[in-house]
């Protein structure tokens, strides 16, 4: 389902691919996941030392890495709402870490319109500083955020974003309204 809004509002970049902080792998793989024997194996093959970190990693390794977790953790869930719990993982393991902890320390002072307009910034922490995101006041309590990622899962995104919500002490409802091969569009309420 393209909409020709989507496109319309997506720019195109060429730019070197986007390389994840190890900070972003240790939030998802090692806070918020605690990973298993089989996990933890198979992150080391896909070329994540949990043990043993570099700086940071191409995105092909975050999204192989994800895509692992996916099938080793939530198996018995459809994709949607796998890649919407692990969203929330990253969110709840990244609040943890170092990095996180400034992050996360402030979301329930801001209140959640807030939260909503640092998506930019908080996508800019966990490596995506690439990304031009689009948001959209329908309301009060209410955004279309258009986001031209094609490396993450709009569920994956839109899991991240509720926890934060969350720690903001509001009730999100995030749905994905729309989805293309650059990118795709989240109706964010609370």
């Amino acid at each position: 389902m393209e909409s020709p809004s989507l496109l319309a509002h997506t720019p195109q970049k060429t730019m070197a691919q986007p390389r994840i902080p190890s900070s972003v792998f240790e939030g998802l793989f090692v806070r918020g996941l605690e990973p298993n024997t089989q996990l933890a194996k198979g992150l080391r093959a896909e070329g994540y030392d949990p043990k043993c970190p570099e700086f940071d990693y191409p995105v092909q390794t975050w999204k192989r890495c994800v895509a692992l977790a996916r099938d080793v953790c939530f198996a018995e869930f459809s994709d949607a709402e796998a890649y919407r719990l692990l969203g929330r993982k990253l969110t709840e393991g990244f609040a943890d870490t170092l990095v996180g902890r400034v992050a996360a320390v402030a979301l329930p002072m801001i209140g959640a319109g807030r939260v909503v307009e640092r998506l930019p910034r908080y996508l800019a922490m966990m490596g995506r500083p690439d990304l031009d995101v689009q948001l959209v006041p329908l309301g009060e309590r209410t955004r279309r955020v258009t986001i031209p990622d094609i490396h993450n899962r709009p569920e994956f995104i839109a899991g991240a974003m509720e926890v934060a919500l969350e720690r903001a002490h509001a009730q999100p409802i995030i749905s994905v309204e729309d989805r293309s091969h650059l990118g795709f569009r989240l109706l964010i309420r609370w």
